[in-house]
């Protein structure tokens, strides 16, 4: 297996690993406390700081599958992108499934745009702390 294969599929592990320890927190933790809402931007900051380097995975792969040259301010722009997208699709699932609670199971809604806002934001910054890290490591 290709080197670049191989670490594709290690952070995926390494996602369905933060996506786990999420809901292992929601589950022993209140949701509606303060505590919750600071270890979810917690969690959000490493999820962009590991879309950051997923997007950089499969980047790579795609350059040296398709002989691709991205100039480097290019590639930080591109892999803060990736995170920002990876963030916005996971807000859509927050709401599938917020809403799925609120209609089918009755249950009280914790969101609201600005929890949305907030999430998307603290991915952005993991993703700009994700390219501060790999451009000093660069050097």
């Amino acid at each position: 297996m290709q080197p670049h294969k191989k670490k594709i599929y290690s952070l995926l592990g390494v996602g369905g690993g933060i996506v786990l320890s999420a809901y292992i927190l929601v589950w022993t933790i209140n949701p509606q406390s303060w505590t919750a809402w600071e270890i979810s931007n917690v969690l959000h900051i490493v999820g962009g700081v590991y879309a950051f380097f997923f997007t950089r995975e499969l980047v790579s792969y795609a350059r040296l599958s398709h002989r691709i040259e991205i100039p480097f301010w290019m590639e930080i722009a591109l892999y803060v992108a990736g995170a920002i997208v990876l963030g916005v699709l996971w807000e859509w699932y927050e709401l599938i499934i917020d809403r799925y609670q609120v209609l089918i199971l009755g249950q009280a809604s914790i969101m609201t745009y600005a929890d949305n806002i907030g999430d998307l934001m603290f991915d952005t910054l993991g993703g700009l702390l994700g390219a501060m890290y790999w451009h000093r490591k660069r050097k």
